[in-house]
């Protein structure tokens, strides 16, 4: 006999086999378009040839300053009647910047408008947005393969900007998310001179470890920087962008893979927002299961008008970063993940942490939990801390992504974020909370002994400060003030 669960269940399967069911499709022979004046496209294998300009109906807007709403508009067919109109509202004088969303997206969106606004308030600039919303829908491999075309044609408008609009391609910067990243990549590769090309996350699947000429790349533009948010391992539900480096400088903000504030278990997260009576099912699945892979936007977003810098650092791995072994910056300072990326000469793979919701940036500080030899059994759960110093506290911040289990002698250690300048730390608050689970509900214990916390301000060359647990019992829920630093 079902239970009134099991119809969500089902109901949950068969939205995932529907979402997904294009990635494990078969794979299919080669084949051939070829639409003028763009060019011949072909099929390798996996992703599909582009559907026709006609259907796929890219448009370009564009928008400036001196009026809220849209300037000019262009596109929808491969020789726009228009595109000389359109060209005479682009103001060669100004910098140009091009926004392009990704996969299930449209020029409409609202991380496609926030972006736009918050350009235009950082400088007068041309603002163009590329629209194929029509050609980003399902199946995936068919929108992997209009990529193609949509870049042929973002490059054909910028060439034309150039060539009859006397628009210098130093002065173009191309801000493309997911499958726009790669977008981003192909407009600018034929052109070889885009001053910036930003890569939000760019899509993993059916691009990963393809030809340079088929994705993004770092020939793509005299610049270009890449934000990694979702680079686990792709896995239906997960690991949508790609880990390659891709980039002249790769950010990897908390790894790069799974983001603070975002469902640790994303599937779970969608039965749950059904079991609540969610009727947005659609929207549900989206927000839960692309939440590490949107981050990218959101923090290239905040970061054009923050007076908080997303300071980020050289490092091998994300455990030497959490392990605090890249806290410093280098004498030319530390690289700044966001718009002001090109104004460091950093390079290569670059790691940082951020907070677990708006605003993202903050004072980074790495912390250290040692649990005491006289622990005994273990327990499982999560360590919450708040930060006190001579300007006052922090918020409350959560010490690692999800619940750990601690035992005898234990290590751990993350980098954190806080909005606050607490100054000089003078004590912590710790409240430990336990994880769920029949395993740890029948053997995990109720408390944590804490042998010492040790703290170091990325900011600040103070170097380390410690906070002895004098092997207190810190109760499940209940905070303990460590303030003491002798005798640990």
């Amino acid at each position: 006999m079902r239970t009134a669960v099991e119809p969500f269940f089902f109901l949950l399967c068969r939205l995932l086999l529907l979402i997904f069911a294009p990635t494990f499709a078969s794979v299919e022979r080669r084949s051939l378009a070829c639409y003028v004046p763009y060019g011949c496209f072909y099929s390798d294998g996996h992703i599909k040839t582009p559907q026709s300009p006609s259907l796929i109906n890219t448009r370009f807007r564009l928008f400036q300053r001196i009026q809220v709403s849209q300037v000019a508009e262009t596109g929808g067919t491969p020789l726009a009647s228009d595109l000389d109109a359109f060209t005479g509202f682009v103001n060669a004088t100004k910098k140009t910047k091009v926004i392009v969303h990704g996969f299930l997206d449209n020029g409409h969106d609202n991380w496609v408008t926030y972006a736009k606004d918050e350009l235009l308030v950082k400088g007068d600039f041309n603002i163009i947005i590329v629209d194929w919303g029509t050609g980003a829908q399902w199946p995936y491999e068919q929108a992997a393969g209009n990529v193609f075309l949509v870049g042929a044609e973002l490059s054909h408008l910028l060439k034309h900007l150039h060539d009859h609009g006397g628009v210098n391609y130093a002065d173009v910067h191309i801000i493309g998310h997911s499958l726009g990243a790669h977008i981003a990549g192909l407009a600018g590769h034929p052109l070889t001179s885009i001053g910036r090309i930003t890569g939000l996350d760019p899509a993993d699947p059916l691009f990963t470890g393809k030809p340079i000429n088929r994705r993004l790349n770092r020939d793509d533009a005299t610049f270009v920087d890449v934000i990694h948010t979702d680079a686990t391992e792709f896995a239906v539900t997960k690991g949508y962008g790609t880990r390659e480096m891709v980039g002249d400088v790769d950010f990897f903000p908390n790894g790069g893979e799974h983001q603070p504030g975002c469902p640790d278990r994303p599937v779970e997260s969608v039965l749950g927002n059904l079991l609540q009576g969610a009727f947005e099912i659609a929207g549900s699945v989206s927000t839960s299961l692309s939440c590490s892979h949107s981050r990218a936007h959101d923090y290239f977003i905040e970061s054009i008008n923050s007076p908080c810098k997303f300071f980020a650092h050289q490092c091998s791995s994300k455990s030497d970063f959490d392990n605090g072994k890249c806290l410093s910056c280098p004498a030319g300072g530390c690289g700044v993940m966001g718009y002001d990326a090109d104004a460091t000469s950093a390079r290569g793979a670059l790691y940082l942490s951020t907070s677990y919701h708006s605003p993202y940036c903050g004072h980074e500080v790495s912390m250290e939990v040692v649990i005491s030899h006289s622990m005994h059994g273990y327990s499982y759960g999560e360590f919450f801390v708040t930060l006190v110093g001579t300007k006052g506290q922090s918020e409350e911040l959560k010490f690692s992504n999800k619940a750990e289990f601690y035992t005898t002698d234990t290590t751990e250690k993350h980098v954190l974020v806080t909005h606050t300048d607490v100054g000089d730390l003078t004590g912590v608050k710790v409240r430990f909370v336990r994880g769920d689970g029949l395993l740890v509900a029948i053997a995990s214990q109720h408390e944590v002994k804490v042998k010492y916390v040790t703290f170091e301000f990325t900011e600040r060359q103070s170097g380390k400060i410690k906070f002895c647990g004098h092997d207190a019992h810190i109760q499940v829920n209940h905070v303990a003030v460590l303030h003491s630093t002798s005798g640990c």
